[in-house]
């Protein structure tokens, strides 16, 4: 079983920050409180309720009960009414706005909305979408009369989508539940295609019935995300974002893309540990033996490979083996690591994260900004999550603070990854500075890969660890196998190579507790 799936452990999707009331009709925000709140206009709302005989509202603000959704085809629950698939999810926009502005209504009511748990928030979402749902069906039947209006089936259906669109992802949400889903990719609504934890790639039912519908769905997700809320429009063609905690999102428009694009990768181990991996195949026990002291000698890693094979995970995997009282500090341009939520974690970790500029160009947190605050923050580890471009800087500033730090970047070796840091850092600084960084300050490379078992499925492995060594390579940075998979060799797993050749290094990690026959045996 790979690091990025678990059928037995689904996604954590309960934790999505959303319809935070304010505090005035002004808008202003609840003290404290960086979340977005939900107002729909007088036309949605009158929409709804024009010509209603519902039972008037009950402002009874005590969590309530609903039944739990029950899993029905689309087909069964719409009937062969007037209602057809473009009309469901046209209602369905305008009574979750309306079922928003209720629950925005309800938390303004409240004198402490601070005490509210995440599940009275959905329970208190249940009993507005129902209503919200009632009085649509009430609706119908005076418009339509009642052979015209949604069945119990449909009514249930429709409450389980809304609910979805307000504390989950919305029409995505049931891919996100399938555990053997690791990734979602979406260009135009038609064309949807999953990867599986095989590592094959199946194409699924169209995801909307235009590709408006499509941008709106991703719209209303990215900006109902609290603090982090993400603008998707002509401006903002291009956006990445973290969802749940346990999503993340890159979408494209028009013209960025010939049609509006979207990935969701979705990180199924979030509390991972080494011993876990070793479990699951991706690492022998003598390699990650030599990840733990590493870690233990406060040695800084960066771990390599294409997206998807397990770069993010590992290092989860590595923060575990930091001593729980040590103060870390992460520092992302989208949220990432959630380091917040290893158990194994005493010392809660600061998690600091770009902030783009907002209207007039005001209130952008740069990653300088976050390097700059999480020294401050008397940090002894400072992990840099991907760095693409901007983290660079803050990547080789942690180093230099000499406690250790992990970082993740794309390349297909560990010579590669050299290569690109260096083109990275090169950006800001000069070549000649950037290379005597890295090999002052870079201890190990991590490399991971997908590769592929007899049975055809593809397993996510450490490929190499490889020693950073100054050098005679094109940038004065040579590297040195300590583990190596050689797959043309037959191996299925990386093994034991040889020592570092820094002697330095070497005798900090004997200090440590390195147990070379341990190494020496796995070979």
């Amino acid at each position: 079983m790979t690091p990025e799936a678990n059928p037995d452990s689904p996604a954590n999707l309960s934790t999505l920050p959303f319809f935070h009331a304010t505090d005035d009709a002004s808008g202003a925000k609840a003290p404290g409180k960086g979340k977005r709140s939900i107002h729909v206009s007088d036309g949605a709302a009158s929409h709804l309720t024009s010509g209603l005989n519902a039972a008037p509202r009950q402002d009874n603000l005590e969590p309530a009960t609903e039944e739990p959704f029950e899993e029905r085809t689309h087909d069964e629950l719409v009937g062969t009414g007037s209602t057809n698939e473009g009309d469901y999810w046209e209602s369905l926009a305008v009574i979750r706005q309306y079922a928003a502005e209720l629950q925005s209504n309800d938390l303004g009511k409240l004198a402490d909305r601070g005490s509210l748990t995440d599940e009275d928030r959905e329970a208190m979402g249940h009993k507005n979408i129902a209503l919200a749902v009632r009085e649509h069906v009430s609706r119908q039947i005076n418009t339509a009369g009642v052979d015209g209006a949604w069945s119990s089936l449909s009514q249930d259906k429709a409450r389980r989508d809304i609910f979805n669109y307000m504390f989950r992802l919305g029409r995505f949400q049931q891919m996100i539940d399938d555990p053997s889903i690791e990734n979602i990719h979406i260009n135009g609504c038609e064309n949807v295609w999953v990867e599986r934890v095989n590592g094959r790639m199946e194409q699924l039912e169209a995801i909307a019935d235009t590709d408006e519908q499509l941008v709106e769905d991703i719209r209303f997700l990215l900006q109902n995300s609290g603090a982090a809320a993400r603008s998707f429009d002509q401006a903002n063609p291009d956006v990445d974002a973290d969802l749940l905690e346990s999503v993340r999102l890159a979408a494209t428009l028009p013209p960025v893309s010939l049609r509006p694009t979207a990935v969701f990768r979705i990180h199924r181990y979030i509390d991972i540990t080494l011993e876990e991996m070793v479990e699951k195949e991706n690492l022998t026990a003598a390699a990650a033996h030599l990840l733990r002291i590493l870690v233990k000698s406060e040695r800084s890693v960066v771990v390599s490979g294409f997206g998807g094979v397990g770069k993010t995970t590992l290092l989860r995997a590595l923060a575990d083996q930091v001593d729980p009282y040590e103060q870390i500090v992460t520092i992302e341009k989208e949220r990432e690591l959630h380091l917040h939520k290893l158990k194994s974690r005493k010392v809660p970790p600061v998690a600091l994260q770009y902030r783009p500029a907002g209207e007039g160009g005001m209130g952008e947190y740069t990653m300088q900004k976050a390097s700059d605050k999480a020294l401050r923050l008397n940090a002894r580890r400072i992990f840099v999550g991907e760095v693409r471009g901007d983290e660079f800087p803050p990547m080789i500033r942690a180093m230099q603070t000499g406690a250790g730090t992990f970082s993740t970047t794309h390349a297909e070796t560990p010579e590669d990854c050299i290569d690109a840091l260096v083109g990275l850092g090169s950006r800001e600084f000069s070549e000649d500075y950037v290379s005597r960084q890295l090999a002052r300050h870079i201890d190990v490379v991590v490399q991971m890969d997908k590769v592929t078992q007899p049975d055809g499925s593809k397993l996510r492995k450490v490929t190499h660890i490889a020693e950073v060594l100054p050098g005679e390579g094109e940038h004065n940075v040579a590297s040195h196998n300590l583990f190596f998979l050689d797959v043309l060799n037959g191996d299925r797993d990386a093994r034991f190579v040889s020592l570092p050749q820094n002697e330095r290094l070497r005798r900090r990690l004997e200090q440590n507790g390195l147990d070379k026959s341990f190494l020496q045996a796995g070979a």
